[in-house]
């Protein structure tokens, strides 16, 4: 008898503790904030402009946006599917296997921990430096301009982005009722901000936008013309616009592709979102139709009035020449456009919330992976620890919270990691779920069958359709990547694939090395894959 208490128990899933209370517009705003179309925005027309010659930056992110949505309709069909937290993790695992589940997933969090540091330093280099700088412009408070270009420094970065982490993780553990009233509140300043930005842009010429740079910028530089100044100092360095060209204007996509294919980040928090089967694919369409369609529109009215020549040139001239630490958002030039205080003040205050929009995602995500990892035996068990009252999984959030802080210095004070580089990774783990959504039918007939999204066509699974669909555009978007020489940074493209192989394919050491420690205890971790993830 005392054998048989001693002897470890066979593995048996516990409740996860985390509980159903996001509702659909909290979903479509985590999914939206996700995709942070302010940040892309930047990106597009800043970046594109300048190192993308003959790009056309209305057809690039069409045409993004429509090879992304067989990747938002994969997720929201297995998202309706399998209503569990865990994302990939839950889809790839349950259906091609655990050691690919766990290969899949944990590659996402490995680089949502590396990625932890680019948006906490966004929210001062992109979010708070314009704001201080653009109120001091205004109001010819020269010290608010030297606060701003401060925000924009490794310090700045460094200190108020370590901070934001702190707050974030403090926030989530005290519950996601909490986060959600806070979420929806900010994302109206942040869409606020977008849309006044292109109310201003409407009907304006670059006329127009030199006469406002000029006015607003030239008494930092004791320049009159630095409109054309920026402009010529571009050309002298190289920039140059260029007819048409179809193979920049898909390379320029990956701008697109770094914010928009992150439309499905409520699929990791499945577990607490409400009626999951119907909102999820809802709220992951809708994100990606809105986000999209608001893209073209301001891309559209921006270039029609800015000019590509002059946008380019901003992204291409040195911003400490004009008197900036940082280069001036098409945001700034849409404040110094409206001439207005207040006009500045809304627009360049709501980015705030935009800059740092991916951050909340990763750290609540990553630790729903950490979680779900820790419930199937493949992490300790204090991993999955729920807090009692809050339902939160605190251990899990603090981790998430520490190696986020650790990214953040990397990226702030080494050149090691690039904004673009980890993209590549992402899509190796998309790409295996589009197989699982491919396969779902005829691995786990059960769970197809009594899903909302058990539709044929032609007799064939829609859903094998769409995965198939999207397994096309993942490889697709992969040539992209590995041809864009801006994605890859200073290390080159075969270096870039080599490191996210590396990444990819951790999960497996991973996973076979805690079923031998499990194996060694008398638990058999590969159990609890027979069966769906807790709620």
């Amino acid at each position: 008898m005392a054998e048989m208490a001693a002897k470890p128990e066979v593995f048996v899933r516990k409740s996860s503790g985390l509980v159903r209370t996001a509702g659909w517009w909290d979903v479509l705003a985590y999914n939206v904030n996700f995709t942070s179309i302010g940040l892309l925005l930047v990106f597009l027309l800043w970046l594109g402009a300048a190192f993308y010659p003959g790009v056309n930056l209305a057809v690039s992110a069409i045409l993004c946006t429509l090879l992304i949505l067989p990747l938002a309709l994969t997720f929201g069909y297995l998202a309706s599917a399998m209503p569990r937290s865990g994302g990939d993790y839950v889809y790839v695992s349950r259906v091609l296997g655990p050691a690919l589940g766990m290969m899949s997933n944990f590659n996402v969090t490995m680089w949502w921990f590396f990625y932890g540091g680019v948006p906490s330093a966004f929210l001062a280099i992109y979010g708070l430096a314009p704001f201080f700088r653009t109120m001091g412009i205004f109001t010819g408070n020269s010290g608010l301009i030297d606060v701003g270009n401060w925000f924009a420094s490794p310090t700045g970065m460094f200190i108020f982005g370590a901070l934001l982490i702190s707050l974030l993780v403090y926030i989530f553990a005290r519950g996601m009722k909490t986060f959600f009233r806070i979420q929806n509140i900010l994302i109206l300043f942040a869409i606020v901000s977008t849309v006044l930005s292109v109310v201003v842009f409407v009907g304006k010429s670059s006329a127009d936008v030199m006469e406002a740079f000029n006015r607003y910028v030239g008494p930092l530089t004791g320049q009159a013309n630095v409109a054309q100044f920026v402009l010529d100092s571009a050309q002298e360095g190289g920039f140059a616009v260029a007819p048409f060209d179809l193979r920049q204007t898909l390379l320029a996509m990956t701008w697109v592709y770094l914010n928009l294919s992150f439309m499905q980040s409520s699929a990791y928090i499945g577990s607490e979102v409400k009626d999951a089967r119907r909102t999820q694919l809802r709220s992951m369409l809708w994100t990606l139709g809105l986000v999209g369609l608001g893209v073209l529109v301001t891309v559209v009215v921006v270039v029609n009035a800015v000019g590509m020549d002059f946008l380019g040139a901003l992204g291409w001239a040195d911003p400490a020449s004009i008197g900036m630490s940082s280069t001036p958002l098409y945001t700034e030039v849409a404040a110094y456009l409206s001439g207005s205080t207040v006009v500045a003040f809304l627009i360049t205050f709501g980015f705030i919330f935009w800059s740092y929009a991916w951050l909340p995602g990763q750290i609540i995500n990553g630790s729903r992976n950490i979680l779900a990892y820790s419930l199937d035996g493949l992490f300790p068990a204090w991993f999955h620890r729920v807090h009692p009252k809050l339902n939160t999984p605190v251990v899990a959030l603090g981790t998430m919270g520490v190696m986020s802080i650790l990214a953040l210095a990397i990226y702030v004070f080494t050149s090691y990691f690039a904004t673009l580089v980890g993209i590549f990774g992402f899509i190796l783990s998309f790409s295996l779920v589009s197989i699982a959504a491919m396969l779902l039918p005829y691995r786990l007939p059960a769970v197809f069958e009594a899903s909302p999204v058990k539709q044929r066509l032609g007799g064939i699974p829609v859903i094998t359709i769409i995965g198939g669909l999207s397994l096309i555009s993942c490889v697709f978007m992969a040539w992209v990547f590995i041809a864009d020489p801006n994605a890859s940074g200073a290390n080159g493209p075969k270096f870039m694939v080599v490191f996210n192989l590396i990444i990819f394919l951790s999960g497996l050491g991973v996973y076979y090395l805690a079923k031998w420690l499990q194996k060694r205890r008398g638990v058999d971790v590969s159990l609890s894959y027979k069966q769906l993830p807790a709620e």
